[in-house]
């Protein structure tokens, strides 16, 4: 099955909780991240992806930007500089998913012309956790809410867990969590965080 893909519409999802912080959840460029591989996504010659999601405009699309590995059962990333303004969601925020690759595939950075969200193209994916940008400026609706969830995360690269929809709420969205806790389960269309 496929990710299926809306419009983002600011002022409706900013209904999302904010979350608590963790002192580990703030990491700079140049730094490793690293989780773990359920048993079913380990595989010899795999490796790991950050897929970001930039769904404020149309067409949306997915960006490929940032190469890892897989091995000893778990996925390790060295992020790259700060993300293309391509991978950047036209308010200021970057949501990557980190994506295991069968052996001996891989994907160049860019926008990516081919769904990779099939099971022939991708083992797993991290369906609950991201990985977050934020710009050091927000370009957020009036409307939004002072507890709005991307102002709980730092400027920068940080990496978030997806909490559950609040009351009445249409969407999920991302709490800062330790990057220690991003993992990589198959890809379950019905797990991926709905944040828009």
């Amino acid at each position: 099955m496929r990710r299926t893909y809306s419009m983002v519409n600011l002022v409706v999802f900013a209904t999302a909780v904010a979350g608590g912080g963790c002192s580990k959840s703030e990491i700079a460029h140049g730094q490793t991240i690293r989780g773990p591989v359920d048993s079913e996504v380990q595989g010899e010659g795999r490796t790991a992806v950050l897929l970001w999601e930039v769904l404020s405009g149309s067409p949306e699309y997915l960006y490929k930007f940032g190469d890892g590995t897989v091995a000893n059962g778990q996925f390790s990333i060295t992020l790259p500089s700060e993300p293309p303004a391509d991978a950047i969601n036209s308010f200021g925020l970057g949501i990557a998913f980190v994506a295991v690759l069968p052996a001996g595939q891989t994907i160049a950075d860019g926008k990516l012309a081919v769904d990779p969200f099939t099971p022939d193209n991708m083992a797993g994916i991290s369906t609950r956790y991201s990985v977050i940008w934020r710009a050091q400026t927000l370009s957020l609706p009036s409307t939004a809410p002072v507890d709005f969830w991307p102002l709980s995360f730092p400027e920068g690269y940080a990496c978030g867990a997806c909490t559950p929809k609040p009351d009445g709420g249409s969407f999920e969205a991302f709490a800062p969590t330790s990057c220690d806790h991003v993992q990589i389960t198959t890809y379950d269309i019905d797990q991926m965080c709905n944040w828009t």
